[in-house]
């Protein structure tokens, strides 16, 4: 984090209406992956890994395969999410438990969570015990890359690859899940697709994610795309959704359309800014002015629906009708 960007969150006091900040946008969050302490033989080859996989017993096999597939769609998730996806499937102690066995061979990895300047009575880095992210290991990875070729997979070198050591990814990530898992939960997410390309080719950078919304009848096509960009505290959030909404105009205005993959060109698409706090997302209005644009900007606020509500549907909001430099919350 630069010294620009600490003068901002000091001086616009980004902060929750309790002063705090969300653990997935604090700016002192840092991550370090943890082995298991016992009965740790990674796998890290191919061949290896698809031997493992046939000794398991055919449920095992079932299970662990459906719960790998769902942490390399999810690509990073805390165990609390990944419970909660698999709910349809088996308990949240046999989630637990598969994660557990999955850690010994280097299937998944698990991650823990700091946050600096927070020290216990020994002067030592509080742990957070709830979070523990999970992320694919060597021998997931190359397991879910034999029989899902194709499919987007994280390395797991990708996470601490020197330029991302304080745990940046792993925070954008989980905040990504929860807006995905509450939107699976309330029924309002139809799909999802990380990393949607955009424009007619490839080498435009991709939006974040993109999340499918409402259905068809039989009059008219009842779908929303929400095209997502998320931005955390610690960079330069303002200059960053600055130039990607700029790109969206630019391919708006040149095609009539923002051009989205495997998307007809006449969808309604809308782009969606995540962040944190009520007071991000009223300082991003206030310096880009989201009215400005040819397409419909929304902003999904973290503070709106992990606490109070807690219900994904109310955590919308757009520029005012009535005052355009005001930010109105929509269901």
């Amino acid at each position: 984090m630069n010294e620009q960007q600490l003068t901002m969150i000091h001086n616009f006091n980004l902060s929750r209406e309790d002063g705090s900040y969300s653990l997935w946008d604090h700016p002192n969050f840092k991550a370090r992956k943890v082995l298991p302490l016992k009965n740790y033989r990674p796998i890290l080859k191919l061949t290896e890994a698809i031997e493992e996989v046939e000794r398991w017993s055919e449920t095992i096999y079932m299970e662990r395969m459906i719960l790998l597939k769902v942490i390399g769609d999810a690509v990073c998730a805390n165990e609390n999410q990944l419970r909660r996806y698999m709910s349809s499937k088996f308990s949240p102690s046999t989630t637990s438990n598969h994660i557990k066995a999955l850690r010994e061979r280097g299937f998944v990895e698990r991650h823990k969570c700091e946050l600096e300047f927070v020290n216990d009575e020994n002067g030592d880095p509080v742990q957070l015990k709830n979070p523990a992210p999970i992320t694919l290991g060597t021998a997931g990875w190359l397991i879910l890359n034999h029989y899902y070729s194709g499919m987007f997979l994280a390395k797991p070198e990708t996470w601490y690859d020197g330029n991302d050591s304080s745990g940046s990814s792993i925070q954008r990530y989980v905040a990504m899940n929860e807006i995905r898992c509450s939107s699976v939960e309330q029924n309002l997410a139809k799909g999802w697709n990380w990393y949607p390309a955009i424009g007619g080719n490839s080498g435009y950078k991709k939006p974040f994610a993109m999340m499918v919304i409402g259905e068809d009848t039989e009059e008219y096509d009842g779908r929303a795309y929400m095209l997502f960009e998320r931005a955390q505290l610690k960079q330069n959030f303002i200059g960053y959704f600055r130039t990607r909404l700029e790109l969206y105009r630019e391919l708006f205005e040149r095609d009539g359309c923002i051009q989205v993959n495997g998307v007809a060109n006449d969808a309604y698409k809308i782009v969606v800014l995540s962040v944190s706090s009520v007071k991000m997302a009223n300082l991003v209005h206030e310096e880009i002015g989201l009215h400005r644009y040819p397409f419909d900007v929304f902003v999904i606020v973290d503070e709106w629906f992990d606490t109070g509500e807690k219900s994904i549907t109310v955590a919308f909001a757009q520029p005012s009708s009535k005052d355009k430099k005001e930010l109105q919350r929509i269901r």
